[in-house]
């Protein structure tokens, strides 16, 4: 037998990129100093995308034409070579980048392309939480905000009495305050918000070593700033679900927390809301290289190199993020980025190689 594997669309067209680049590379201080600058405005039109549908279909989602994505940005690298007397070389290299991003034209009736729901991404039975809307970056985390937790009976009659809404059917202290941005006593879709996205907004980097007497140095390290995350990799349905230790700072009793709710039967209290986002950005020491070149010891005519060497991969990272890397990406069949469900982190790696030139 046979079955069409995916939906077909008759309409769709190519997706269609355009871009305006502007620049310069220059040296200066005697070729000491490299400048490279560009600025550069693309748009892509006619975004093609899987179209959310429901699983009743029974094969895979056609592809569409989402809009347009704009991308606007700027980026600088400097680097500096120099001498110190005959012996010393060291160099440094820094580099950065600022990126906005901004969809619009989406051909739907609502003005929105809906991410993943109804799929458990993030937990049994999770709705949607990140789209794509006019005027907005793409793939950004759409929830409620939250308040705090309620700590006692009259923190919960004082909320509703100053005409806020609750989500849960039985509030209870220890229970999440769920904003209601609206403020017509009910919590629904209308009050959920954009929280953020997973693309940053400045990514950098920096090289910097020396050469001396045979000896070499290298640090090479990279980092983002104001990349948001979705941390995601436990069910937080049930009381018997996986858990890290960010679980023992929960609301038991009174005053004991105001940010994560108590442990339930069920996920009320976990809906998607900014109790899910973290501040992604970090800084990365990617690679320490340090090495000798033991020729000139040797004295020998056999090898014109003859470098012993050490080096550390992965060797520092530095961060506020309490997840197991905060350098996430997009993931698979995602046009969203910054979702963490547990990918396994990059490993710290330390090598001694050998290096030989005849």
């Amino acid at each position: 037998g046979a079955y069409e594997s995916r939906l077909t669309n008759e309409k769709v067209k190519w997706e269609t990129s355009e871009q305006i680049d502007l620049g310069f590379d220059a040296r200066a201080i005697d070729g000491r100093l490299n400048i490279n600058f560009d600025w550069y405005y693309k748009t892509t039109k006619n975004w093609l995308v899987v179209a959310p549908i429901l699983a009743t279909a029974g094969t895979g989602a056609p592809y569409i034409n989402g809009g347009d994505v704009k991308n606007t940005g700027v980026e600088v690298g400097l680097s500096w070579s120099d001498r110190i007397g005959k012996d010393l070389h060291y160099y440094v290299n820094v580099n950065g980048a600022y990126n906005h991003n901004e969809v619009g034209n989406i051909p739907t009736e609502d003005g929105i392309i809906h991410g993943t729901d109804g799929n458990g991404q993030l937990y049994d039975n999770s709705t949607e939480f990140y789209r794509a809307s006019n005027g907005r970056p793409i793939g950004y985390f759409w929830g409620y905000k939250t308040a705090g937790v309620f700590q006692n009976q009259q923190d919960i009659n004082d909320w509703i009495a100053a005409g806020n809404g609750v989500l849960q059917s039985d509030v209870q202290p220890g229970d999440v305050k769920y904003y209601d941005i609206d403020h017509n006593g009910v919590i629904n879709d209308a009050d959920k918000v954009n929280l953020g996205n997973g693309m940053p907004d400045f990514t950098y980097g920096f090289t910097l070593g020396f050469d001396y007497k045979g000896f070499d140095f290298n640090v090479t390290a990279n980092g983002m700033v104001g990349n948001d995350i979705v941390q995601a990799y436990r069910n937080v349905g049930t009381k018997t679900a996986n858990y890290t230790t960010e679980v023992l700072s929960r609301w038991t009793g009174e005053g004991t927390s105001n940010k994560y709710p108590r442990v339930t039967e069920n996920n009320i209290n976990w809906q998607f809301s900014d109790l899910f986002i973290h501040d992604g950005s970090f800084l990365r020491v990617s690679n320490i290289t340090l090495g000798y070149d033991f020729v000139k010891i040797l004295k020998t005519q056999l090898f014109s190199q003859a470098r012993l060497y050490f080096q550390i991969q992965n060797a520092l990272t530095f961060t506020k993020y309490n997840g197991m890397d905060p350098e996430i990406g997009y993931g698979v069949n995602s046009w969203a980025s910054g979702i963490d469900l547990g990918y396994y982190p990059r490993p710290r790696t330390i090598l001694v190689g050998v290096n030989l030139k005849f």
